[in-house]
């Protein structure tokens, strides 16, 4: 098959490689019709670390992505919830399948490193080869993919499989209740997923905060308050009275906006920190404590929360319209790369197609 391939830090190539196969009776497999690009794969394009690793050094060169729907054409034969034929949409990783966390779809919490099976994302690593590809392997797929159903568009499907969960995680994780003013910081599509996502559950306010336009300009359409970094802490505190917020989700990950979400945030605040923090950043531990804050970091297990989600996305309340601004063919995987990490032409997200 033909697949986007790491080689190496800004790197990828579109080149042939090995077939999947399934590899457990509990996979099957799937021909890839859409995928995407998520803002944590931009880590590894950077040379940075995800976890355990570091794409600054030597690997065995693996299939990129984790954002990915398709049609079943194989089924291992302990596969029940899925049938060749069917459309499926896959949550961005996978864990060990069997521990108390991965069969209730909780795949982040996944108990299985203990036995040397922790959970990974696709396409991170040659471990679990990713969906930036022809063909996928989809380990576990009773827990850990669902059929796309009416009413979700394939571009609604692709947001399940990882942004909108995740933003979705990042609201849940801030504690946001009806009523509530939140700030979302970053307007990428995690961040705006999650800003559209606090809308729906019920926040009175929701202040969006990117320094583009382009992003401020889709936030607002939803009815996100777009904000500026530079004038966002003094709006918050201006319509708040100085008090502040009552939840922030962090959806950057470095220690200038992680400051930033302490300040917008009220004494007994909430905040959920989705950026993927890399070594060195800092915590403003001493705000934190002196405001007794709530503070929640860490990663979607995705496939628990569609049960809440897709519903949603069914009744209109979660849209997403106007997330993917620019469609590329796999073949030009390379260039969506670049565009995507450029931040060009008011590139939010890209989709691509085999």
């Amino acid at each position: 098959m033909k697949a986007l391939v790491f080689n190496g830090p800004k790197d990828l190539r579109y080149e042939s490689f090995a077939d999947p196969k399934i590899s457990k009776d509990s996979s099957l497999i799937i021909q890839v019709k859409n995928c995407s690009i998520c803002g944590s794969d931009l880590h590894m394009y950077h040379g940075d670390r995800i976890g355990p690793f570091d794409y600054s050094k030597p690997m065995d060169h693996f299939c990129t992505g984790h954002e990915t729907i398709g049609e079943v054409v194989e089924v291992g034969k302990a596969v029940t919830a899925h049938k060749v034929g069917d459309r499926i949409l896959v949550a961005g990783g996978s864990g060990c399948g069997v521990c108390k966390h991965c069969r209730r779809g909780e795949l982040s919490l996944c108990e299985g490193g203990s036995r040397g099976q922790p959970a990974i994302a696709y396409g991170v690593s040659p471990v679990l080869q990713g969906g930036h590809a022809e063909y996928m392997e989809v380990p576990f797929a009773d827990i850990g993919a669902a059929t796309i159903p009416d009413g979700v568009t394939d571009e609604q499907a692709i947001l399940l499989t990882d942004a909108l969960g995740t933003g979705y995680y990042g609201v849940k994780m801030a504690n946001v209740k009806p009523g509530d003013s939140v700030a979302v910081i970053g307007q990428g599509p995690v961040g705006l997923m999650a800003a559209e996502a606090a809308m729906a559950v019920g926040a009175s306010r929701v202040y969006c905060i990117d320094m583009q336009d382009s992003r401020l300009k889709l936030a607002a359409k939803f009815g996100g308050i777009p904000l500026k970094p530079d004038e966002a802490l003094q709006r918050i505190k201006e319509d708040t009275n100085g008090l502040g917020v009552d939840a922030v989700v962090e959806a950057v990950g470095v220690g200038p906006t992680l400051k930033q979400a302490t300040m917008m945030l009220r004494f007994g605040g909430s905040m959920s920190i989705l950026g993927i923090l890399q070594k060195g950043t800092e915590l403003p531990v001493r705000i934190m404590q002196t405001k007794c804050l709530r503070v929640h970091a860490g990663i979607s297990g995705i496939a628990n929360l569609w049960e809440e989600l897709i519903p949603l996305v069914q009744g209109g309340r979660i849209k997403g319209e106007g997330i993917f601004t620019h469609h590329f063919s796999l073949s030009e995987g390379a260039e969506a790369f670049r565009l995507f990490e450029s931040r060009e032409d008011g590139v939010i997200k890209t989709l691509i197609t085999p």
